[in-house]
């Protein structure tokens, strides 16, 4: 180091004993005030106090009083920009230069101050860049700013880098923030790096549920995990949806279960199969179908899983079970037998079934009679426009929401907008929520300005901006995860966005998983990535 350079570094560090300033010099008061707010101002003001004495004090008035006035260092105009980056505890983590003053002395002096000075105080949350760090533009300046020119430069990360970041650091809220303001697409595309990104944070705690909703966006990390919950009995049902949409067996984890004595055991390993029956466990599933000691819902589980096998024998069992036996039973076996665009050969029978004193019966007819008939039996379902019992018209909704025709999805939309039971009007507007043809959008545009808060949410994909929000912010709205669920899956996805921005705080941690969960399952449906 020159004795020059070394003369400087020693004022600025303030090593060098300080003169008493002539009148007339430059004084402190005459600095401009820091300038911000909040908290953010407070840290600001920290800094500065820490770093003007060692500046203003020692080095500006030192450099006026020891160096000639014509030394580099004491021109009046000499100013320069430095950027700090400091961690969150206030570490110094780097400094550069990113406007010079000209004068490489006047400049190696300011980040001399700033390094010798270090470490900082801790920073408040508002002053983080993407990144977790703090990044702060100061100049040091030779006029009356000396050192109180500092601001928080808040360095951004493209939106779905940043999402991530900030989930990996605990900041879910300003994710959150950041998705909000957002534009349309954007948020819909950064709002799925949340999720991938708040499923890595709490893995550790949820890891069952992580694993089954990393699966629904087609991950087979866990595969192994979910597997062997199956055949552990932990958390079944979460497990086997999870090993169902990869479209892992399930029967060699459950087989065991199936053959073994009538029981719990027994009936978790048909619950497990209806999501996918292998022939392999075929035989298993018939015992129970076909077995009148066994529990009613095992029953259903066993026939409902029957349905999900293209198998002679399977048809063959479910037409028998249809016949006779309690209503539950039947309507299960009836609707798991028929099988979409069969004609209308079954049509007489059907149309018989749907004045059946039993509602099971009656809903599982008419859901039967679509999915054989397509939209042209739509006009045989008129009474169910004045049923009571709100089970037939949760069966027909669903079935009509696996529909895409302009009859089907005017159905749905009367009865979303009908007298019928509010579990009637709810299934109809998530059947049409789910769907994605201009039909069903077209019947979903009609709830929006519905009196029933749920409903209107459910009709806000159709809606501008503002009133989606509105609609999605609703004070009781963090219980409709169905509806969001339905949204989330169906051409709704800007809308399902909205509202889990909004109510994702007011949710436990169980019910984010869930939601997570929907929002892949939807993305995967899509396409997305």
């Amino acid at each position: 180091m020159t004795t020059s350079k070394r003369a400087l570094f020693l004022l600025a560090v303030g090593l060098v004993p300080p003169l008493v300033l002539a009148s007339g010099s430059a004084q402190a008061a005459d600095e401009p005030p820091v300038q911000g707010e909040g908290l953010t101002l407070a840290y600001l003001t920290d800094l500065h106090t820490k770093v003007h004495k060692a500046w203003a004090e020692n080095f500006l008035a030192m450099a006026a009083a020891r160096l000639p006035k014509d030394h580099p260092v004491n021109l009046a105009t000499r100013a320069v920009v430095v950027e700090l980056v400091l961690a969150p505890g206030g570490r110094l983590l780097s400094t550069a230069v990113t406007n010079p003053s000209g004068s490489s002395e006047f400049d190696t002096s300011a980040l001399d101050v700033v390094r010798t000075n270090a470490p900082y105080g801790i920073a408040p949350e508002e002053a983080f860049s993407d990144d977790g760090n703090v990044r702060v533009l100061w100049t040091f300046a030779r006029d009356d700013r000396r050192c109180s020119d500092l601001r928080i430069e808040n360095a951004q990360l493209p939106l779905p880098q940043a999402v991530r970041a900030l989930v990996a650091q605990g900041r879910d809220r300003t994710a959150i923030k950041r998705l909000q303001t957002a534009g349309d697409d954007a948020r819909e595309q950064g709002f799925s790096s949340f999720a991938w990104a708040w499923l890595d944070s709490v893995e550790a705690e949820q890891g069952l549920a992580v694993a089954a909703a990393r699966a629904a966006g087609g991950d087979r990390a866990g595969a192994e995990k979910l597997s062997q919950a199956v055949a552990q009995g932990e958390q079944v049902e979460t497990a086997a949806r999870g090993l169902a949409r990869l479209a892992i067996p399930l029967c060699p984890l459950v087989k065991e279960k199936l053959e073994g004595p009538a029981g719990e055991a027994r009936g978790v390993a048909v619950a497990v199969l209806r999501l996918g029956l292998e022939r392999e466990c075929l035989p298993g599933v018939l015992v129970v179908a076909k077995d009148r000691s066994a529990p009613e819902p095992q029953r259903v589980a066993a026939v409902e899983a029957l349905g999900t096998l293209d198998d002679p024998e399977a048809h063959t069992s479910l037409q028998t079970l249809a016949k006779d036996g309690p209503p539950a039973i039947r309507a299960a076996a009836l609707l798991a037998g028929t099988r979409p665009g069969t004609g209308r050969g079954a049509v007489f029978h059907l149309t018989g079934l749907l004045h059946d004193p039993a509602p099971q019966l009656r809903g599982a007819a008419a859901a039967a009679l679509l999915r054989s008939g397509g939209e042209a039996m739509v006009p045989q379902l008129f009474q169910f426009f004045k049923e009571r019992d709100p089970r037939p018209g949760e069966s027909v909704a669903k079935e009509l929401g696996t529909m895409k025709g302009e009859a089907s999805a005017e159905m749905l939309g009367r009865l979303a907008r009908g007298k019928c039971d509010r579990r009637v009007r709810l299934a109809s507007a998530r059947a049409l929520a789910v769907r994605r043809d201009q039909f069903a959008r077209k019947a979903q545009a009609t709830l929006a300005g519905d009196g029933d808060a749920e409903l209107r949410f459910l009709g806000s994909a159709a809606v501008d901006a503002q009133k989606r929000l509105a609609a999605a912010s609703a004070p009781e709205g963090h219980v409709w995860r169905a509806s969001y669920a339905a949204l989330a899956a169906g051409s709704g996805r800007l809308a399902a966005a909205d509202w889990a921005l909004v109510q994702f705080p007011k949710l436990d941690p169980a019910a984010r998983v869930e939601i997570m969960a929907a929002w892949l399952a939807g993305a995967t449906k899509m396409g997305e990535k």
